[in-house]
């Protein structure tokens, strides 16, 4: 059964709780630019009291069995600005993990709002034999915070001493895990973002058009 623990970190932080179930609270929307590179399919959209949850997994990966996957989520703040829900959030994971590293703590500000972006390494999460990678972005707009996390579930791996994670043989499996990565907290640094336009790619040109004259030879 699919693990959905940062749905259960926020049930406990209390972002969710003293919402009151009579006010569907509208809640804000923005178009999210999924990353490059492989076809998203969503798998669950929930929407009310002013809580939007959206999931995506790449096409060909099961809900259940999945490799990778995009959450996000839309909700009241309740007074966490977005380094102190990241915060919460490695805590609560820390909870469940064998060794927990994290890296990239990136806090910014773009067009008004105040943003923060890290990456979490969970070595085995609890007693299964597989960890977690977390790249998570928060952005809060008003009352409101967004949260996007691109999301790997990989065979348990190990943290060194100096709190780098290692997955292992150094293999070019591994090799492609880690370019991944970066360049999906790349992906969440510039390109999420409430608001942000998504442009869409321009079409190729049409195919010029042969004349259907040959030229008369002198």
């Amino acid at each position: 059964m699919s693990i959905r623990f940062l749905q259960a970190l926020a049930l406990a932080l209390g972002v969710v709780a003293g919402l009151p179930a009579s006010a569907e609270a509208p809640t804000l929307r923005w178009p999210l630019p999924l990353p490059a590179g492989q076809p998203w399919r969503i798998v669950d959209l929930r929407e009310g009291n002013g809580i939007r949850h959206e999931e995506y997994i790449p096409r060909g990966q099961g809900v259940e069995d999945y490799r990778d996957r995009i959450i996000v989520q839309r909700m009241v703040s309740q007074n966490l600005n977005p380094e102190t829900y990241l915060a919460h959030v490695s805590a609560g994971l820390r909870a469940h993990c064998n060794e927990l590293t994290t890296s990239g703590l990136f806090a910014s500000e773009r067009d008004g709002l105040p943003s923060a972006a890290f990456t979490v390494y969970c070595s085995r999460f609890d007693s299964r034999n597989y960890g977690y990678v977390v790249a998570q972005k928060a952005v809060l707009d008003g009352n409101h915070l967004f949260v996007v996390e691109r999301e790997w579930r990989l065979p348990a791996f190990s943290v060194d001493a100096t709190g780098l994670p290692q997955f292992g043989s150094g293999s070019p499996e591994d090799e492609a895990i880690k370019r991944e990565i970066r360049l999906a907290v790349r992906w969440l640094v510039e390109q999420v973002q409430p608001g942000a336009e998504v442009i869409a790619p321009a079409p190729p040109p049409p195919p010029a058009r042969l004349s259907q004259h040959p030229k008369r030879r002198s």
